[in-house]
């Protein structure tokens, strides 16, 4: 009989602990589940905008060859593109401020600017996600003439140096990539 009592007195003193330690440990781990529920969703964001900038920097990427490709000696529809013509996609000779040539920062241009000055891809399909066409723009930087001596006789040469700047959204207007490559070309006379 007198285990039992001491058990009963025990039993009384311990009441209600059990409760509060549960519900400590429930709340810790509730804590912790939150916790790696945030992690996870910051983690899917940042390989979403990854994804999304990849997909630009791709058309940003097919763009910029489509530049090139004009470019290229084989193309003829880009000969003498430092005089105003039909078939050239230059627009550095348009851009003056108070007769003044000025040198734009062509990552920073409006969606309206690219949509008047620049060439569309056109080839959306191909890229799959990507949001709009993505754009191009040749500028035509500097003309050098020189003249080449090979064995006995000189040649008259141009080369014609160009800037290629593309332009690509991802699969929404917040990823934007601007890219730009350096073209020569060269020309005998």
């Amino acid at each position: 009989m007198n285990s039992h009592r001491a058990s009963r007195r025990f039993a009384t003193r311990q009441k209600g602990a059990v409760l509060v330690v549960s519900l400590l440990l429930l709340l810790v781990m509730t804590l912790l589940g939150l916790g790696a529920s945030q992690s996870t969703r910051l983690q899917e964001r940042m390989a979403g905008n990854q994804r999304d900038q990849e997909i630009a920097l791709q058309g940003a990427e097919a763009s910029l060859r489509a530049a090139e490709r004009v470019l290229s000696p084989a193309t003829e529809v880009l000969t003498r593109c430092r005089e105003p013509a039909a078939g050239c996609n230059t627009y550095e000779k348009r851009i003056l401020v108070d007769t003044a040539e000025l040198e734009l920062d062509l990552a920073n241009q409006s969606n309206d600017w690219w949509t008047e000055w620049g060439k569309r891809y056109g080839n959306r399909e191909a890229l799959g996600s990507v949001k709009n066409d993505p754009d191009y723009v040749i500028e035509h930087k500097a003309e050098v003439r020189e003249v080449l001596s090979v064995g006995d006789s000189n040649l008259d040469t141009v080369r014609d140096f160009y800037m290629a700047t593309a332009r690509s959204s991802g699969m929404t207007d917040t990823a934007q990539v601007v890219i730009q490559s350096s073209y020569a070309r060269i020309e005998f006379e």
